[in-house]
């Protein structure tokens, strides 16, 4: 063999090995053992959720994937929330998909309250929208007796707890 034919041997040698480790590193990131990375743990919905439904233990599932372990904590934190739209089986269930349930519906009588240090003023209204805690909600305040005007004054606030929203 001349030198030349055993360096284009060597050549050849050389780019199938380099096409022999591209393959052999392909097989092995498509194996099941590369596959089994750690999926990121998150409650999923167990089956289709219609708008405005109160999740209950039934409604949450793990993620394909993860290892469950209490739905990483979140479970008992979505139970009692009201899914904001339609929800398909499998979807993760996180806001704004979902979230708390209103302790302020729409038309609601409800107490207003100001605070202030030594100073407390207390007012009735009516919720113009619903709100759950820590949301903002208008409330149109019933004009007082004899005012004679009939005017309703509108504040806004943030719902506190069912029936009490707080001016800020």
């Amino acid at each position: 063999m001349t030198v030349r034919a055993q360096s284009a041997e060597r050549g050849a040698r050389s780019v199938l090995g380099v096409r022999g480790a591209l393959l052999l590193g392909f097989l092995v990131a498509a194996s099941p053992l590369a596959a089994q990375r750690s999926v990121p743990c998150g409650p999923v919905a167990a089956r289709a959720l219609a708008r405005g439904h109160v999740l209950t233990a039934d409604d949450i599932a793990p993620r394909a994937g993860s290892d469950g372990s209490a739905l990483c904590a979140s479970r008992s934190t979505l139970l009692g929330s009201v899914t904001r739209r339609v929800i398909a089986p499998g979807e993760p269930l996180r806001a704004p998909s979902i979230a708390p349930p209103n302790v302020i519906e729409s038309g609601q009588r409800v107490a207003v309250v100001w605070r202030e240090p030594g100073i407390e003023l207390r007012l009735k209204g009516v919720a113009a929208n619903g709100a759950a805690p820590g949301e903002r909600v208008t409330v149109r305040i019933d004009p007082s007796p004899g005012a004679g005007s009939g005017v309703h004054r509108r504040l806004e606030g943030v719902a506190l707890a069912s029936g009490l929203v707080q001016l800020q």
